[in-house]
């Protein structure tokens, strides 16, 4: 309805933000907003996010995102690269990394969005996701237990160059009680470890009694405390 802050064309028909794929960044335009605080569930009721860019020394801008739209963008396309964001009138685009995402604790609905300013050759710090290729020796020929340690990896790197995964060979985990630490992951030349090289990522433990003899993986989750949304 009319007055609601939502972004509409000259006909009052709501305006769509749209996301795209240009040159390996995607670009999604977002609208100003001007609802903030609990006026802002008038905004999700309607199928739209809160959001907000900071960064750079520059004045925060508050912004909102079709929620149909920003949802296709992590499925097609992923959160943790370079984000274009586009704003009315604007000549340019603002690019961005997601640094968080808000969920209510109860629907698992997106409340709220934040988005850092970055340059395409700035060097940043991200966490990579790890992904464990390959069979472990000391599953396959001893029965042991392989465990995931960390489930991704803090690196530098430059902003225009973030990996969506790096790949963690397990081969050289042949005995029981094997480990790999960060410094065994390969790493593209220009990036560089955040984390100390001994910090364990993956590790091959003895089996439990009653467990049968057969590859077994057990992961060990992060957990997260819910955060109410910021406006």
């Amino acid at each position: 309805m009319p007055g609601d802050g939502l972004p509409r064309d000259q006909e009052g028909e709501w305006i769509m933000a749209q996301a795209t794929s240009r040159r390996g960044t995607t670009e999604l335009a977002v609208a100003p907003r001007t609802m903030v605080g609990k006026a802002t569930k008038h905004l999700r009721r309607a199928g739209v996010i809160p959001a907000n860019i900071y960064g750079h020394k520059e004045a925060s801008i508050a912004v909102q995102i079709d929620t149909h739209t920003f949802d296709r963008l992590r499925r097609e396309h992923g959160l943790r690269g370079i984000i274009a964001l586009r704003l009315p009138g604007e000549k340019g685009t603002q690019t961005v990394l997601v640094r968080h995402i808000q969920y209510d604790p109860l629907s698992g609905k997106i409340l709220h969005v934040d988005f850092s300013r970055v340059g395409m050759e700035e060097q940043i710090e991200m966490k990579i996701p790890l992904h464990f290729v390959g069979e472990a020796p000391g599953v396959k020929i001893h029965g042991g237990v392989l465990l995931h340690l960390l489930e991704a990896l803090p690196v530098g790197c430059k902003a225009s160059n973030i990996l969506e995964s790096i790949d963690v060979d397990l081969s050289s985990l042949t005995d029981i009680e094997s480990v790999l630490h960060a410094s065994d992951v390969k790493l593209p030349a220009d990036y560089k470890l955040a984390i100390d090289a001994d910090e364990l990522i993956a590790k091959v433990a003895a089996p439990r009694a009653g467990l049968p003899e057969a590859e077994a993986v057990a992961s060990v989750p992060e957990t997260t405390t819910p955060t109410s949304p910021s406006e």
